[in-house]
């Protein structure tokens, strides 16, 4: 019993002690925890009595965004239409008291040297600059940022401004749009810029628009922790979501034809005094688009001043004219019913609508419509065939009177598309209109006046004729790639329609639209290339006005579809300009076209051309035009070797003082190059096959006038050749 109650004792004292050390424990514990509390609460130290709230104001958990890269367009060789790059917008710091680490002094100091030196960088007036520095200080501000003028600085931009010495410029990094090329499809292409109030890079217009949603992407999110200097901390690294890059677009344009397009279409305007001008290349099996621009065109990059935001291949609707006729003609040869060898009266032709509805031919001027040939024309009796080279609005009008029921035609011309939406996938649309509505509208719609449609309808058409006589539908869309994962998340299919003209027709006509380009009474013949044979149709168009509600008087849509080469057509173009210029206008602009279109496509070979005695069949290249002017001829010569295949100098002179095409001017290898030396004596060269525009450039540069005759080359000259040129000459020339 004595033993049980020993055991007992020492149990009851051992647990005292377990119970006693419970106690001084869990005392130490509630010192600790009162010890964080007042930390928690006060921010003072337990001990020092020192507050660690603002040692700690930056530890803990940072988030910073990932930001998406938006996705770059692309043509179809990959050369880069619009991309991101880094850039960085510019803040000034301007509180005097902020010094750097040593204690130098880390503000900007002289308000009149800094603000010009981002001046002189960014190109700014430097009174803008000053007036966001002298703001900045009047009301007692820390820093400063320059708005619109001090953001997307590039690179080389900043660089200039790190270099400089200037204290108290810092930068914030951020992302730009670029587009290298500035102007390329610009209407089509749109742009993107920053959003304030999204926060990001955002379409604008055009494709950058419309596919804004596939570029952008997503941005990501990582968090990490920071001490107490708010430093990293490693390994804490974690992503709590993951940046997407936007997807990449890839078009079916091509960089070499487009920039030659862009150039075409710019010297139109100029030259034409056009209002408007466009163009349209299609590869012809596939309908693939190659190249397609409308001017008035603007800066990508800067697009300070947009005077035309439609895209004109595709927004633009106008009356087409004659390139209408080969509908006609087309569905008269399907029917079996063209007059292969009857004629008839060229000129004028009058026609009335009797109860029935049935429109008949009456006597001059006694019809309710006089249709007459373009330029007041009357090429007598002729046959159908040469109706359709010089264009004669009366062929058309003695078809569908005599031949071809107008409502057949009109069913042809459906069958054809010309009236349906193209709906190519990334561009903005407006269509015409038929317009049918009575017996007259119909007559008048087989020559292109009174019904409106688009380049694109058009050029989906006249398709047909150029290959299989299926109508090729295009599109200008390559393909979509997710650059995540490198999937295709959208691939263009080409679409053909069934045969719609048989192979006689097929031949028939083209036998038609070669020669409209190969006969000299042809309206297409100042097209004809020495390289390239062609086929095509011209057309005048009168441009209605709405406002004052009847045709414009003096402005028309001159325009002209065409396949090259005409054997195998590889390409299809067509070229329009609105202007008061309908006769006179040069047509090499367009010549450059089709050749850098072939060459896309491999296909251009002067194995295949044509002689004729316009020019000279040559090898046809693009090069940047040199600096000529005050160098030997010897370093001429050298620096020409293989691009320009025609150099005329002007003048018996030692040395050049001036130069046509320009330094840096985009040049080809057919083109004539002027030099003129510093000579007083000028003899008249032979001028024949010369270009209207050569002759224009020579004389603007030795100082004559020059009146013209005709269309097409220099046939005849009234200064003899090798006749000294006095100042006071007018020299006349005859086109042919």
């Amino acid at each position: 019993m004595k033993i049980k109650k020993h055991i007992k004792n020492k149990t009851i004292i051992a647990n005292r002690r377990i119970l006693s050390i419970t106690l001084i424990l869990g005392l130490i514990v509630s010192l600790i925890i009162a010890n964080v509390v007042y930390i928690m609460v006060s921010g003072v130290h337990f001990r020092s009595g020192k507050s660690i709230l603002e040692e700690k104001k930056d530890s803990g958990l940072y988030k910073q965004q990932i930001i998406a890269s938006r996705g770059a367009i692309y043509d179809r060789n990959g050369e880069i239409i619009a991309q991101d790059i880094e850039a960085y917008n510019l803040i000034a710091v301007i509180d005097e008291n902020r010094k750097g680490a040593d204690g130098s002094i880390a503000y900007v100091e002289d308000y009149d040297v800094t603000s010009a030196k981002i001046s002189e960088v960014t190109g700014v007036e430097q009174s803008i600059i000053l007036g966001y520095l002298n703001d900045a200080q009047a009301n007692d501000l820390y820093q400063t940022e320059f708005g619109s003028y001090g953001k997307e600085l590039t690179a080389q931009q900043k660089e200039d401004l790190v270099n400089s010495g200037l204290t108290g410029l810092e930068f914030e990094s951020t992302i730009d749009r670029v587009y290298p090329i500035s102007h390329f499809a610009s209407q089509l292409v749109g742009y993107a810029q920053y959003s304030e109030d999204d926060e990001k890079i955002s379409g604008v217009m055009g494709m950058e628009k419309l596919f804004d949603e596939e570029l952008s992407g997503s941005d990501g999110e990582i968090t990490y922790q920071t001490d107490s200097a708010g430093n990293y901390i490693p390994n804490t690294s974690k992503y709590t979501a993951i940046a997407e890059n936007g997807n990449n677009i890839y078009l079916t344009l091509d960089q070499n034809v487009q920039v030659t397009v862009e150039a075409a279409l710019a010297k139109t305007m100029e030259s034409n005094n056009a209002e408007k001008a466009w163009c349209v290349v299609m590869e012809a099996e596939t309908g693939k688009i190659l190249a397609q621009a409308g001017y008035p065109s603007f800066d990508l990059n800067e697009r300070e001043v947009i005077e035309e935001f439609n895209n004109l291949p595709s927004q633009h609707v106008f009356e087409p004219g004659s390139v209408m006729k080969p509908f006609v003609y087309a569905a008269a040869m399907e029917e079996g019913v063209y007059p292969n060898d009857a004629s008839f009266q060229s000129g004028s032709i009058s026609v009335a609508v009797d109860g029935n509805g049935e429109v008949y031919e009456v006597a001059e001027g006694s019809g309710i419509v006089t249709i007459n040939d373009a330029m007041g024309k009357d090429y007598g009796t002729i046959g159908y065939d040469e109706g359709f080279i010089r264009s004669t609005n009366t062929a058309i009008i003695e078809i569908l009177l005599n031949f071809l029921d107008p409502s057949l035609n009109i069913e042809y011309m459906k069958n054809f598309k010309l009236f349906d939406r193209v709906d190519m996938y990334g561009v903005e649309e407006n269509t015409g209109q038929l317009n049918a509505t009575n017996e007259i509208d119909q007559l008048m719609l087989g020559f292109g006046q009174g019904t409106s449609l688009n380049s694109y309808q058009l050029i989906q058409g006249a398709s047909a004729f150029f290959t299989d006589g299926r109508v090729t539908t295009p599109y200008v869309v390559e393909k979509i790639v997710d650059p995540n994962t490198n999937e295709v998340v959208f691939q263009a299919e080409q679409e053909k329609s069934d045969q719609l003209l048989s192979d006689p027709t097929l031949n028939q006509i083209q036998a038609l639209l070669k020669r409209v380009v190969s006969e000299d009474y042809g309206t297409a013949n100042n097209y004809e290339m020495s390289d390239i044979s062609l086929m095509a149709k011209t057309g005048t168009g009168e441009i209605y006005d709405a406002e004052n509600g009847g045709y414009q008087k003096d402005i028309y849509t001159t325009s002209i579809l065409a396949a090259a080469p005409s054997e195998n057509p590889e390409v299809i173009i067509y070229y329009g300009f609105q202007s008061n210029n309908i006769q006179y206008y040069d047509t090499e602009y367009f010549q450059d076209i089709v050749r850098e279109s072939l060459l896309a496509v491999d296909s251009y070979s002067t194995n295949n051309s044509q002689t004729t005695s316009n020019t000279q069949s040559a090898v046809f290249n693009v090069y940047a035009m040199p600096n000529l002017v005050n160098h030997s001829f010897d370093y001429i010569n050298k620096k020409l070797e293989g691009n320009a295949n025609q150099v005329i100098y002007i003048g018996d002179g030692t040395s050049v003082i001036e130069q046509y095409p320009s330094p840096n001017a985009e040049s080809v290898s057919t083109q004539k190059v002027f030099l003129l030396t510093d000579s007083i004596n000028h003899i008249m060269p032979d001028m024949s096959g010369w270009s209207r525009k050569d002759v224009t450039v020579y004389c603007e540069m030795i100082g004559i006038d020059v009146t013209f005759g005709g269309s097409g080359y220099v046939a005849s000259q009234d200064i003899a050749v090798g006749k000294l040129i006095e100042e006071s000459s007018v020299l006349h020339i005859e086109l042919t």
